[in-house]
């Protein structure tokens, strides 16, 4: 009698830039959870359209100009690296099998094999803009997966973004990136669609009940990461009380501890309106991230850098003033929250 397919029970939608790769760290080190060790599979948005032929996926993999090709191969040399510092092992099957193998729902399952016995799940940031046919094909393969999203204020989650596309180009000075290329950024290889929460969650709430999806606040990440991994560990259905070394360790973070405050406030002015429904479905932190964006637009700022995340600016001060209180933690199911989709 064949196996079941080992299918995961969660999948990570997002958001880029908004806490991602620290919950999928501390998720990994829950000894009933079992995530692969690429973090970012891109079946859903990617690897599900490669050519069937192997000699056409390969030539197009190996040849391709996009940033999916360009991250392929980034990704294939880091793993090769990897694997020569030492002896193969399963790892290295597991590779073989992801950057080879035939993309299709069974060679998916495959992934998970390894994981068999415990919880399973996968984080892809990029799955936050998959298009409604998108959710449904991933609803058709996984109708009982439990999904998280992660958000974060949209102007730091796009200046975030900006940062890393300068580091990868080389530039490390972000101050003295010019405000063209900021722009060009935020409109390119949907910089925008990756913000848009609201319809994010429309879109998989079509199909997955407000129960079963999972939003978390990267603020809550810096404020209550004890409280937001035991929520989520909850919400997957293991041990809530583990709590791994190192919890509240930044993880692959680029931070430089400040952005321009032209940045700032054109990213406010560009946000407001979406800004302004966050805050209306979400309060609490979203509610901060209006505030931030109404208080770029009454006044520019003299200085030329703001602190960074804005939590670190004067703005979260004089917002919890004017609140009575910061928030205690948000993460939790969409149900908890309070709103409709």
């Amino acid at each position: 009698m064949s196996k079941a397919p080992c299918l995961p029970d969660f999948v990570g939608i997002g958001a880029q830039k908004a806490g991602t790769t620290w919950l999928s760290h501390n998720l990994q080190l829950h000894p009933d959870v079992w995530m692969p060790k690429n973090r970012e599979l891109h079946y859903f948005d990617d690897r599900i359209r490669d050519p069937r032929n192997p000699v056409s996926r390969f030539y197009r993999r190996i040849t391709g100009e996009g940033q999916v090709y360009r991250r392929w191969r980034r990704q294939v040399r880091s793993r090769l690296r990897s694997h020569s510092k030492r002896l193969p092992g399963r790892d290295l099957l597991w590779d073989l099998k992801y950057y080879a193998g035939a993309p299709g729902d069974g060679w998916y399952a495959s992934l998970f094999e390894k994981g068999r016995g415990k919880v399973k799940g996968e984080i892809t940031p990029a799955y936050s803009t998959l298009s409604v046919e998108g959710v449904a094909r991933v609803h058709t393969l996984v109708p009982e997966a439990k999904i998280i999203l992660m958000m974060r204020n949209p102007i730091e989650r796009a200046w975030s973004q900006f940062v890393m596309r300068l580091d990868k180009s080389g530039n490390k000075d972000s101050g003295l990136a010019r405000h063209d290329k900021l722009l060009q950024n935020v409109d390119r290889e949907g910089s925008r669609s990756r913000t848009d929460y609201l319809q994010t969650l429309e879109n998989w709430t079509r199909f997955y009940p407000d129960e079963r999806i999972f939003v978390g606040f990267l603020e809550d990440i810096y404020f209550h990461p004890d409280e937001l991994l035991g929520n989520a560990y909850r919400f997957l259905g293991v041990d809530a009380s583990f709590r791994p070394q190192g919890i509240g360790e930044k993880i692959h973070a680029r931070s430089a501890g400040r952005m321009t405050s032209d940045a700032a406030v054109y990213l406010a002015g560009l946000y407001r309106e979406e800004l302004s429904r966050l805050s209306e479905h979400f309060g609490g932190y979203a509610s901060f991230w209006l505030y931030c964006a109404e208080k770029l637009a009454e006044s520019i700022p003299e200085e030329e850098y703001l602190p960074y995340p804005l939590w670190e600016s004067a703005f979260w001060d004089e917002w919890v003033t004017v609140s009575g209180g910061g928030p205690g933690c948000q993460s939790g199911p969409l149900s908890s929250a309070e709103t409709t989709f």
